[in-house]
């Protein structure tokens, strides 16, 4: 019986012998598992500081001399558009921003133009775009007026205007009979922050009195010179004192107030028809009456 010589594997079954036999796979060492936490945190690094660069290329590009850099001949700025929700002319602005004539639109640096003009307290916000071919396009918002402020500052008094956000800012451009028509707040002993007096917290309350004032017309609340808010933050009985242009106090409490003002009207409408004594105080924060002090003058 003759016996058949087996031939030796040749490398292609050798091949296909390992890919079927099934592998166990290794635990990972703690070695492997760091060696690939790094490798992920390089790629990750590498990809923010790509990332980072591309935003300082625009940045340079939106608020240096790219152009003059790579020798682009810039247009010359051929009108500001200016806008503005407040009383800030465009005159008074161009002055401010002294941006030279023919000044090309690669010269504007629009980022510096912004701080400068939010560098104003009555600015609110800025914006500076360039519009191309050859327009600079500027529009801010302003802090509304609501009440003035005097304070002592360098032995000297200055005035500010304080918004219904309770923001203070020293007026620009406004009118100097509109500012002395404000009423004054008074009472309010703020600290400074920046060159003008901290934000006053209760404004809304002032800002909500205020609209149901002007909301009822009335003679004798028609001129507010000032409005006094020491005790608008006391916890048992807050108060809003009033005094008129002809020295009349007016107390409220800070609610009510469509109540608070039919009884005003109601004490003046009677005064008058009475033909009786000026009146010095007039309360209103009580519950269910006004009390009334008349002084020993008629009213004129």
């Amino acid at each position: 019986m003759s016996s058949k010589k087996q031939s030796p594997y040749d490398w292609r079954e050798l091949a296909s012998c390992a890919s079927n036999k099934k592998t166990r796979k290794l635990p990972t060492s703690w070695r492997a598992k760091f060696r690939k936490v790094w490798v992920w945190t390089r790629r990750l690094a590498a990809v923010a500081i790509l990332c980072g660069l591309g935003y300082g290329a625009y940045y340079v590009y939106e608020n240096t001399y790219v152009e003059d850099f790579f020798g682009v001949d810039s247009p010359q700025i051929g009108k500001i558009e200016f806008k503005s929700d407040g009383v800030i002319t465009p005159a008074w602005l161009s002055a401010y921003l002294k941006i030279p004539r023919k000044s090309r639109m690669a010269d504007v640096n629009i980022f510096a133009l912004k701080q400068s003009l939010e560098a104003l307290t009555q600015v609110k916000s800025a914006s500076v775009e360039r519009a191309y071919p050859d327009t600079l396009r500027v529009v801010i918002s302003e802090h509304k007026p609501m009440l003035r402020f005097y304070a002592k500052v360098d032995y000297s008094t200055r005035i500010y205007i304080m918004s219904p956000e309770g923001a203070f800012f020293e007026p620009v451009c406004m009118n100097a009979s509109f500012v002395e028509k404000l009423p004054v707040i008074e009472g309010y002993y703020p600290d400074f922050d920046g060159g003008v007096p901290k934000k006053f917290k209760r404004a809304a309350i002032l800002e909500e009195f205020l609209a149901y004032v002007q909301a009822k017309p009335m003679k004798g609340l028609e001129n507010i010179e000032a409005v006094n808010v020491r005790e608008l933050g006391s916890i048992t009985l807050p108060l809003i004192s009033v005094r008129t242009r002809d020295n009349t106090t007016i107390i409220f409490a800070p609610k009510d107030y469509p109540k608070q003002l039919d009884r005003l009207e109601y004490v003046l409408r009677y005064s008058a028809e009475k033909s009786l004594n000026h009146i010095d105080r007039i309360d209103l924060s009580l519950k269910d009456r006004a009390d009334v002090k008349y002084s020993d003058t008629k009213s004129k």
